[in-house]
Formats: C-alpha cells, sequence, structure tokens
C-alpha cells in the first residue's frame, strides 16, 4: 500500500478528522482539504489513486462540482471517486447513472461518518480486494453459507434466514424485511445470474414457478452474519455478467418511473434490485467481469424503523481490475 495517495474533502471539519485518523490506518498518504478552492487545486495536480469527496452544499450548490468530477473522470482515470453526502442516496442516482466514474456513495447520516465503512471502501479500490462479506462484519465473525442449487429449496433458504433474524431478536418487520431481501437475493442467483456458453441469460425468461436445478458449475451461494449492529445477507455467483451501469439504469428507473415500469419479461432483475435497496442500510455490489458477482446487504439493527426509512442509504460498485489480483 505503500506510494498510494487518497485525497479526502469535507467541509465539515470534524468529519475531516476522522477520516484523517480512519484513512491513515489504510497507510497510505492522506491528503485533507476543508476548502472548495483548495479541492479544485488539489485535483488539477492530479496524482490521487482515491478521492473521498462531500457532495452536499456548498459543493453541490455551487456549480463547479461538474467541472471538478468531470475532471477527474475525463482526465485522470486511475483516480477512483466516491462521494458521501447526508441527502438520500435516490437524490443522487441520476447522476450516477449520468457518469461512469461514479459507483460509489457513503451516507453520513447523524455521525459525520462511519470510520470502518471509509477504511473498507478505500482498502477495497486500492488492493483491488472485493470479496467477503467479512469485510462489513467486526473482525472474528463467521457468516453462515448455504449453496443455492434448485428453486424448489427457496423456502428453506428463506427459512434458514428468518430463523436467523428470530435467534437474534429482530422483531417480526424486521425479520420480514431480511426475508424479503434474501428472497430477491435467492431468486436472482436461480434465474437470472446464470449464462449460457455464449454469454446469454440461460433461465431468466422462464417464469419464476417453473422449477430449475442448477449445475454443479452454475451454483450460488447465500451468506448471512451479524455483528451487533448489522445484520448482514450475500448472494454469490460464478459468473459476473452482472455491470455496473446495469445496476445504477436499473435502480435509476425504477426510481423514476416505478417499479411497475419493470415487467417479468426482462426476466425482473430490475424489480429485485430495487426492492432489495429499498430494504437496506448498504447495497454493496462486487463484480468480477465473467468470473464473479456479490451482492451485499447490510441492514442496520441500532435503527428504529421509522429512523430506518429516513436515514441514507450507501450504495457501492466495486469493479475488479483484471490487470491485477483480486
Amino acid at each position: 500500500m505503500h506510494g498510494k495517495r487518497i485525497l479526502f474533502y469535507d467541509p465539515d471539519i470534524k468529519a475531516c478528522r476522522v477520516a484523517e485518523r480512519a484513512l491513515n490506518a489504510t497507510r497510505s498518504d492522506v491528503e485533507v482539504v476543508d476548502d472548495e478552492e483548495e479541492l479544485a487545486k488539489r485535483i488539477e495536480a492530479n496524482g490521487y489513486d482515491l478521492m473521498m469527496v462531500n457532495f452536499d452544499p456548498p459543493l453541490r450548490d455551487s456549480g463547479r462540482w461538474a467541472e471538478i468530477f468531470d475532471t477527474v473522470g475525463d482526465r485522470f482515470p486511475r483516480t477512483k471517486l466516491v462521494l458521501h453526502a447526508l441527502a438520500p442516496t435516490e437524490d443522487y442516482l441520476g447522476l450516477m447513472a449520468s457518469r461512469s466514474y461514479l459507483r460509489n456513495l457513503i451516507a453520513k447520516n447523524d455521525e459525520p461518518l462511519e470510520p470502518d465503512e471509509l477504511i473498507t471502501t478505500a482498502e477495497k479500490i486500492l488492493r483491488n480486494d472485493l470479496f467477503g462479506l467479512q469485510k462489513y462484519m467486526l473482525w472474528g465473525v463467521e457468516p453462515l453459507s448455504i449453496e443455492i442449487r434448485r428453486s424448489a429449496d427457496k423456502k428453506n433458504y428463506l427459512r434458514a434466514v428468518s430463523e436467523f433474524a428470530y435467534s437474534l431478536g429482530c422483531n417480526e418487520r424486521v425479520v420480514e424485511m431480511i426475508e424479503s431481501v434474501a428472497d430477491e437475493l435467492v431468486t436472482n442467483a436461480i434465474y437470472n445470474a446464470p449464462r449460457a456458453p455464449d454469454g446469454t441469460a440461460k433461465y431468466a425468461k422462464l417464469s419464476r414457478r417453473e422449477s430449475v436445478e442448477l449445475d454443479d458449475h452454475e451454483v450460488g451461494t447465500l451468506q448471512f452474519a451479524c455483528d451487533g449492529d448489522y445484520i448482514a445477507i450475500s448472494q454469490t455467483d460464478p459468473f459476473g455478467s452482472l455491470t455496473r451501469d446495469t445496476v445504477v439504469s436499473y435502480l435509476n428507473r425504477c426510481l423514476v418511473k416505478g417499479p411497475d415500469q419493470f415487467s417479468d419479461n426482462s426476466g425482473g432483475a430490475g424489480i429485485g434490485l430495487f426492492r432489495v435497496f429499498q430494504s437496506l442500510s448498504k447495497f454493496v455490489v462486487n463484480i468480477d467481469p465473467g468470473r464473479k458477482t456479490e451482492v451485499i446487504s447490510l441492514v442496520d439493527l441500532r435503527l428504529s424503523m421509522r429512523r430506518f426509512r429516513q436515514a441514507g442509504k450507501s450504495f457501492h460498485i466495486f469493479v475488479a481490475d483484471q490487470s491485477e489480483p483480486t
């Protein structure tokens, strides 16, 4: 990690202090600025591997954000850009859809930032080490794993997840929400992810009532875990067919046109992703194109249901650099 450079911007001095302490733990060279003019100057100088930029006012209202972001996206393609903001993530889906280099947003909510999320995001990007549910759990937490092999067993998969949530003391509404997320993830692993040798979707056009049994090389994995603060559910498939642009366009289209704009003719992946996104606190998609996809969903158990619905959602899409080991 020596030689990696991070630029962090936030007009909130407290947020800058939190970020500086956290990001220095990555053993990168960290520069922190709280002034928009200084941010523009540093970006012009380039040389950064990662920029983490606050997109709340005054930057969002200044009109300079497009110039600043496009400088990074167009002139410095090796530099990764991560936004953090108080506003709801839904407010940024249109922006993300219009700029392919924007694929990471950290929700600030009541606290300036979560140091753990800053470190995890930076490490994944800088080390090109993307996969693993454990990255979002406290050290020592081991997830439970289930192989996803056949649609006929979906009720058993969901029962395992709901029983796990009940064992944690989660109330009925939280359990239902977590089971709904697991339902969408399992459906995706069975019907949407598998590909034929020519790269076309193998089962996506089938009715979800039609039985499917995956071949050994198609088997996915469902994992779930809890560290006391978050309950996490992930689904992994061995195809890597999902793309970052597809994820953003699905979510943005659902937000603009409504979930009813999607039909089962397209396999239902769009509405499924939207339902998952609406039901959690952090949504993470890891993609190794042509090899592997992992979708991680995290629900903050510390929040009341009312606060949960009001809180912003962190949204991350990480794509492996295939020129480096993952």
